[in-house]
């Protein structure tokens, strides 16, 4: 693994270098000097530079002192200088020119696999580079011959394969398609050794290779030939993972094979077949023919090849590997642009990268209306998942539900938001509470003419025997208490019928929870002195955003009916807590939090047949009454969003549970254990029971 020597400030440098090649690049951070000038640059790259293979100098952190720091590179300070990498942003972009040819230069703003296969491409032909420097002291070492001469290769001429190192740089970058980028790449290295004839062959199926790309090969043999991996070339090298010369067949390959490989190569007009692998698999060989000079091949010269083969092989995958993800991300957005909810992905610079279509229709062709993007960024920069917030958009009638999540992709956080329309959704809600209300208002009207007839009749019969027994003190009392309790059981329907006789309208203000229960306890239940009243407050949300007037009257309507059930005393507890989880059928509290409150009674519980039906108009177990409290409270407690869950065990006593959103506007899910329904639960007498 090499080591990087990463001169920078920023740690988003240093985590994108490690993401693209930190698997084979160990990158040592180091702060550019405080002081102005080359001086501290110096310093610091003379206790470096002789332990660290490659320099990276980050410009944007450099900014103006990158100009030291070239400069202080450019010198000799080691025998074999590191390589060097400037990431270079438009503010220094003049500092280029003060760049040796041999260093690479990553201008601003390239794409991150392009720049994955720049970097890697230098390093690479880097480190070949370095091994040709050692062929080429190998070959002018001065050896005293020992007889004639043989014929000997020439030696490689350093400066030539530098340059085709940078060729084929700037080759596999090009914006190319495939056959161009093969052709070109066979005429380099045709330009780069001279020789006459060659072919690179690439998989075709899963045992056989075929020309993919050729020059000087007949046009029959490039058509119809293929290798196969079981035998002949094909199986030399994928076995053995090395070069191949035709000279070299006769005593390497095993007799089955000979034969084989002597015609291949005759077929192909080839001297050596050099190989290609990716991922330990073969994936390729070029076949080359030899040198017009006649010359032979120098070591250098394959070792060359080899890499060169091995950097078109990167290239290869790398396209193959962006057509799969082109592939999947069409398939994504065809998939995306059909399904009916609309998706939107913003990334972390505020910038919608994705808007499907029906997200557009939405929306009605605007980008982002502010309303919606407000959600997305609030997830954005909090990182908090927003499950079904509901949103108006300004100017329509239209309600939108926004859920948002952020996820972490390629070095950069994107927040993906779905949206749903509530319009039709929302219409049929009120539809339905138009329905119920009729329904309701057609109840309690018969309901009030039923009790107005009750009253009257026994009002009628007093009135028809006063004069017969006026003088009786007796029935005069009776006949008193008569026409008050009615006139009283009257004026009570009137006054509850009072809060259905028009739209229930919701003034919502923040208030405490701890206030509320108090008051309502202290109006319903203060003249109790034989009930027992324990407070245990848990909550931590320190507001909820209610009618304080209306979410009062509900109270009040509970702690009256739990105190009217124990007549001979008992014990009255409110419970408060902050909903969790588990009180939701999909196990998520909603945003904004929600408030879980309970009251219990020590009474008389309700009987089994009853409990179904103890929030309908005019259910009552007693004397006292008319039968609409239970029916109040259900409307108030709904409107606010919220749920109602009854929990009775006859002759043991009563649970009531509140749930209620802390912000206004939001409307519960389903909670898990059931109450999303508005029908009570029942339990059974237990021995033991509290």
């Amino acid at each position: 693994m090499k080591t990087a020597l990463l001169v920078t400030s920023s740690a988003h440098t240093q985590r994108v270098l490690t993401e693209l090649i930190g698997e084979s690049v160990n990158f040592l951070p180091v702060t550019p000097p405080a002081e102005v000038g080359r001086a501290g640059f110096d310093a610091l790259f003379a206790k470096w530079l002789r332990l660290v293979d490659v320099v990276v100098l980050d410009g944007e952190s450099l900014d103006a002192a990158i100009r030291w720091a070239m400069e202080s590179l450019a010198a000799d300070h080691h025998v074999d200088p590191p390589a060097v990498v400037v990431l270079m942003p438009p503010t220094v972009a003049p500092a280029l020119a003060m760049a040796p040819a041999d260093w690479l230069t990553v201008p601003h703003g390239l794409p991150v696999d392009q720049l994955r296969q720049t970097l890697t491409t230098f390093l690479t032909l880097r480190a070949a580079q370095a091994r040709l420097k050692h062929v080429e002291t190998l070959c002018t070492r001065p050896v005293a011959p020992a007889g004639p001469a043989p014929a000997a290769a020439a030696a490689p001429d350093l400066h030539r394969y530098r340059d085709a190192l940078k060729n084929i740089s700037r080759l596999l970058n090009r914006q190319r398609d495939g056959p161009a980028m093969l052709e070109d790449f066979l005429q380099l290295v045709r330009d780069l050794i001279g020789v006459g004839k060659l072919a690179l062959l690439l998989p075709e199926g899963d045992q056989q290779l075929r020309v993919a790309a050729s020059d000087g090969v007949a046009r029959e043999v490039a058509e119809h030939l293929r290798l196969s991996t079981d035998a002949g070339i094909g199986r030399y090298v994928a076995r053995e993972a090395k070069i191949v010369q035709r000279a070299q067949v006769p005593e390497l390959a095993a007799a089955a094979d000979a034969p084989q490989m002597a015609r291949e190569f005759e077929l192909l007009g080839a001297e050596v077949a050099v190989p290609l692998f990716a991922d330990d698999q073969l994936a390729g060989v070029l076949t080359c023919s030899g040198k017009v000079t006649g010359e032979p091949w120098a070591t250098g010269e394959l070792e060359l090849v080899y890499h060169l083969l091995a950097q078109l092989g990167q290239a290869l995958r790398n396209r193959q590997l962006a057509a799969q993800i082109a592939d999947q991300q069409r398939l994504l957005a065809e998939v995306l642009a059909h399904v009916p909810t609309g998706v939107v992905v913003v990334n972390d610079q505020q910038q919608v990268l994705h808007l499907n279509r029906r997200a557009a229709e939405l929306l009605d062709g605007e980008r982002l209306p502010t309303r919606v993007g407000d959600v997305l960024f609030e997830v954005l920069q909090t990182g908090r998942e927003v499950g079904q917030r509901e949103v108006e958009l300004p100017g329509t009638r239209r309600s939108l539900s926004v859920s948002a999540t952020r996820f972490a992709a390629a070095g950069q956080s994107v927040v993906v938001g779905l949206l749903e329309d509530l319009t039709w959704v929302k219409a049929e809600q009120q539809r339905a509470r138009a329905e119920a209300d009729r329904e309701l208002f057609g109840r309690l009207s018969a309901r009030l003419s039923h009790e107005l007839k009750n009253a009257l009749v026994s009002i009628k019969v007093f009135a028809q025997l006063l004069p017969e027994r006026y003088a009786d003190p007796e029935f005069r009392e009776q006949f008193s208490q008569t026409v008050s309790h009615e006139v009283n059981r009257v004026d009570l329907l009137v006054n509850n019928l009072m809060f259905f006789a028009q739209p229930l309208a919701l003034v919502r203000e923040p208030v405490r929870l701890a206030e509320l229960l108090d008051d309502a306890v202290e109006h319903a239940a203060g003249a109790a002195a034989a009930v027992a009243v324990k407070k245990n407050y848990t909550h931590q949300t320190p507001q909820i955003e209610v009618d304080r007037i209306r979410m009062q009257q509900a109270l009040e309507h509970v702690v009256r009916n739990a105190v009217q059930s124990m007549p001979a005393g008992g014990r009255l507890v409110l419970n408060t807590a902050d909903a969790q989880p588990d009180d939701f059928a999909d196990g998520q509290v909603p945003a904004g939090g929600a408030v879980r409150i309970e009251i219990q009674d020590t009474g008389e519980g309700i009987g089994l047949d009853d409990l179904p039906h103890v929030t309908e108009p005019f259910m009552t177990t007693r004397n006292v009454g008319v039968g609409l409290g239970l029916t109040i409270v259900k409307q108030i407690v709904e409107r606010h969003g919220g749920r109602l869950v009854i929990d009775s065990t006859k002759g043991r006593g009563t649970t009531v549970t509140i749930l209620l959103p802390a912000k206004a506007d939001l409307e519960l899910p389903p909670s898990a254990a059931n109450a999303a329904n508005a029908v009570p639960t029942v339990r059974e007498p237990q021995a033991g029971a509290v």
